[in-house]
């Protein structure tokens, strides 16, 4: 163990940092960030009402298209990730292959996502939690819920990566227990009283008027697309993860293909599952409606327990991924109030980040109020970001290749850590970094997130979304100037 911290010190040497954050993690807690980062439980409960209302039962078959895009992501994020194992992945990696300024910018719209999302998740988690405990579901008692829960996640990644490790390791036992299980005993109840045949999986609505069934396709096709991202999660927490250029990797892509194999079969069980379709997709909590026509409410009440500790967990993720990027940046100099928000507390943790971005997120919640404009927000921005890092991988592909060098051996003419150029970017390495991956691969994969961007542009509420986006780039416009002031009179 020692020997393999040694090394992975002295790989974060070569990138110009020195140690700061605890190496705790393991291969299983890496993975489990990035798993509960996706979060089929919450995606699911979230938006699959959406789904089965615009595209019926067939709805479910872009879950397997959108997963298949989403891996050619995958492959291209593993490999940036065993060859940049630093936190900060959207940041870290587009400087280190296509230079501070386009980094920076990858840095920000991944901030941005996270700070959306990840109020979004305790928004949708409030939405169910509030009517369960018998509290009248009024908006601002979700709203308060919302804030709540933001509150809890901080508290607990302000004790230390080991301590949010832990309970989100646990989680994900959770989340096995409560929606992928019930999700298998409702395929197998369906399948055994042949509640529907298999040809209800393929039965939509007709459309005859606008962009028709191209237009279907892209709003069904959008619970997928808002669910299955962040596989990449576990390379923010690079820095505190033993052996990241083997773990982070392997956690990026089994998460992905776990989360769509298991995804689809829950999927399939609980569509299959379906007695009375209209009633069903009518309803503001379908899954619950479709549970409680096969099982008693005990079973229904003990499965809910364990989704609201899944999405719990998810939240707790995107937390502790969003305040690591939001210190990277800070570390290198690249935010306003830098010198504040990189400082580690007695737990080796960004404290002060994290306080500051619970802050943020309670406030876009009392301001959005609305679950699908948070969560329009966050996917326009994470796949803003995944252009970024994709377009920056294909340019650093034109670069002379000098044969395979592993991470530990690039030349990258680092400065020393201890150096006072530590935290200034202007004396660290950047757009250095050759790389050896397939340019079709990155081609493809930037072609499948274009058209991502695409399809997100179609529902009603993306005016807003792309307004809030473009405030979103103006606001970062603003902090790239005070910070490079802050830097210019120091």
């Amino acid at each position: 163990m020692n020997l393999n911290r040694s090394v992975d010190e002295e790989t974060l040497e070569r990138f110009g940092y020195r140690q700061e954050l605890k190496r705790t993690l393991g291969y299983f807690s890496s993975f489990a960030l990035s798993f509960s980062v996706i979060s089929v439980t919450t995606g699911l409960f979230a938006n699959y009402g959406h789904g089965l209302r615009t595209a019926g039962p067939a709805f479910i078959w872009t879950w397997l298209i959108v997963g298949a895009g989403q891996f050619l992501v995958a492959l291209v994020f593993a490999r940036l990730a065993e060859a940049i194992p630093l936190s900060g992945y959207a940041y870290q990696w587009t400087r280190q292959l296509a230079g501070p300024r386009l980094a920076w910018w990858a840095g920000w719209m991944m901030t941005i996502q996270y700070l959306a999302g990840m109020p979004g998740v305790c928004y949708a988690l409030a939405t169910y939690l509030v009517p369960y405990l018998g509290i009248e579901p009024l908006n601002r008692n979700v709203v308060l819920v919302t804030v709540s829960v933001v509150v809890a996640i901080a508290l607990i990644n302000q004790y230390g990566v080991r301590l949010a490790s832990l309970v989100n390791n646990v989680s994900v036992g959770a989340e096995i227990l409560g929606t992928v299980l019930i999700g298998f005993l409702l395929l197998a109840v369906a399948l055994w009283r042949r509640t529907n045949s298999f040809g209800f999986l393929f039965t939509h609505p007709h459309q005859t008027s606008g962009l028709g069934y191209l237009s279907v396709f892209a709003f069904s096709a959008l619970m997928s697309a808002w669910t299955l991202n962040g596989f990449e999660s576990a390379a923010n927490l690079a820095e505190e993860t033993r052996n990241p250029t083997r773990h982070v990797p392997r956690a990026i892509v089994s998460s992905e293909v776990l989360s769509v194999v298991v995804g689809f079969l829950v999927l399939a069980g609980f569509t299959l599952a379906i007695s009375d379709l209209q009633a069903v997709a009518s309803n503001n909590t379908p899954l619950l409606v479709i549970i409680g026509g096969h099982f008693p409410r005990v079973v229904m009440n003990a499965t809910m327990v364990l989704v609201f500790v899944s999405i719990f967990a998810c939240a707790l993720a995107n937390m502790t991924a969003l305040t690591r990027m939001v210190w990277a940046m800070a570390r290198d100099g690249q935010l306003p109030a830098s010198a504040w928000l990189s400082q580690l507390s007695a737990h080796r943790v960004p404290a002060n980040a994290i306080w500051t971005v619970a802050l943020i997120s309670s406030l876009f919640v009392l301001w959005a109020k609305i679950e699908v404009v948070i969560i329009g927000i966050s996917a326009l921005a994470g796949y803003l970001t995944y252009a970024l890092v994709l377009g920056a991988t294909i340019w650093n592909s034109r670069r002379p290749w000098s044969g395979e060098r592993s991470a530990a051996s690039t030349a990258l003419t680092a400065p020393d850590p201890s150096a006072p150029g530590q935290g200034n970017p202007a004396a660290l390495p950047g757009a250095g970094l050759p790389l050896r991956l397939p340019k079709a691969l990155s081609l493809s994969a930037l072609l499948w997130v274009l058209i991502l961007l695409a399809m997100l542009s179609l529902p009603r509420s993306a005016w807003t979304n792309s307004v809030a986006t473009l405030v979103a780039v103006g606001a970062g416009a603003l902090a790239h100037w005070f910070a490079r002031h802050g830097r210019q009179r120091a």
